[in-house]
């Protein structure tokens, strides 16, 4: 801090700055995001941006093919750390709570 002693009114005077530097900063960021966004709205790319599925429905939101995501995804296998086994990436998440309340009884 400073070398002046602190009094109640300083240490008011520095929550107040710091809480209103904050407000400040919190207003400032959501006013210019809501500015990018409605210019994106605007030019026309926005909603471009936003749904690429418009015309394909094999796609996810992110412009995956789905069939290859799920199979990926199916065709993985991990090592359980608890029991050591192979299992799945689609049935893993199921296995593991199961392994687990196991130990605890």
């Amino acid at each position: 801090m400073t070398s002046s002693a602190l009094t109640v009114q300083s240490l008011a005077e520095s929550i107040y700055d710091d809480m209103m530097t904050n407000i400040i900063r919190q207003v400032t960021l959501n006013t210019v995001s809501r500015y990018r966004t409605l210019q994106q709205c605007v030019e026309g790319d926005y909603f471009d941006a936003i749904s690429p599925t418009r015309s394909t429905g094999n796609r996810d939101i992110f412009g995956n093919d789905k069939t290859k995501l799920k199979n990926s995804e199916t065709s993985r296998y991990f090592e359980c750390g608890k029991c050591g086994r192979q299992i799945a990436g689609g049935r893993f998440a199921q296995h593991i709570n199961k392994c687990l309340e196991r130990g605890r009884r």
